[in-house]
């Protein structure tokens, strides 16, 4: 009965939050799609909604390097008191970050074909698409032109890239994969305690010991979030994920969507509005050349759609 009374009251915290910020807080982003092809990463710097990132590391790696893609988005809703809407705001009410992030997915190519976790559908670990919204029952909610992404990459062995795509595979076809919203209570709560209680040095990204870490390496686990999958499969798969998880003694649960950007080795790569996500993908690509193989196979399922 405590557990409950706390839940409802937290609850009732979340939605003061979520109706102080959304009245409070009007943020318009417009498209702006660069259709021009460029031989320089750097596109014009005052769009910002349209980046792409310089990374002199991805000048001097190879074509056969292996790299695992994560989408870190700022979605907007057609309707702002949708559920989804006020989980988005009450997530910014205690993220730490710069710009607060409230989704997130995990990818093996730059294709516009990732997965992620949302509670709509019939399966909660589903494909999501940027560009064809109406593909996905939570992606149709969010205004394509209006909706923000940022797309990091992880340089990863060989093996390491297979582990993780298998995990993947493995819960995406398992029904048991489970997106749990008693989890956002737990994130909430952590939020809340690491953005107004903790020391400066400890709010960055594992900077607060959790004895509880060792359940992100637990084999039975299928509840989560989508956040939380993400940093459970590269802890799982990566050994610089694992061993830093190990060493910080981070807990997957209360990973927040904005600290997937502070895993080791993560670089970002770029950013833009959903609708024009293939366009910023085909230009990174196209200049950062060991990237190209993992986006080819879009370039040749549109070519042969046409």
């Amino acid at each position: 009965m405590r557990v409950l009374k706390y839940r409802k009251r937290i609850t009732f915290l979340l939605v003061i939050l979520a109706m102080f910020a959304c009245a409070c807080r009007s943020t318009r982003l417009e498209r702006r799609a660069v259709l021009e092809q460029t031989s320089s990463a750097a596109i014009d710097k005052d769009d910002k909604e349209f980046s792409l990132y310089e990374n002199d590391d991805l000048l001097t790696s190879s074509p056969d390097d292996k790299y695992i893609f994560f989408r870190l988005y700022q979605p907007q809703y057609d309707n702002p008191l949708c559920v989804e809407n006020i989980l988005k705001v009450c997530i910014g009410s205690v993220d730490v970050a710069e710009e607060p992030i409230s989704h997130s997915a995990i990818g093996f190519t730059l294709n516009d074909c990732f997965y992620g976790l949302t509670t709509a559908g019939k399966t909660d670990l589903k494909i999501e698409v940027c560009t064809d919204t109406h593909s996905n029952p939570y992606m149709k909610k969010c205004n394509k032109y209006k909706s923000v992404q940022t797309t990091y990459a992880i340089k990863v062995t060989e093996e390491e890239y297979e582990k993780a795509k298998k995990l993947v595979e493995d819960y995406y076809n398992n029904p048991k994969t489970k997106y749990d919203v008693s989890y956002n209570f737990k994130m909430a709560g952590h939020g809340i305690r690491r953005k107004f209680f903790l020391p400066e040095e400890q709010k960055k990204f594992g900077g607060d010991p959790q004895k509880t870490y060792t359940k992100s390496f637990a084999e039975e686990k299928y509840n989560f979030v989508c956040s939380s999958f993400i940093a459970y499969v590269l802890a799982n798969s990566l050994e610089s994920v694992k061993n830093y998880f190990v060493e910080k003694q981070i807990d997957v649960d209360y990973v927040m969507p904005s600290d997937l950007a502070e895993l080791p080795g993560a670089v970002r790569l770029f950013k833009s509005t959903w609708v024009d996500y293939s366009i910023a993908a085909k230009q990174y690509s196209s200049y950062y050349v060991c990237l190209a193989p993992f986006y080819k196979e879009y370039l040749a399922h549109t070519k042969k759609e046409k």
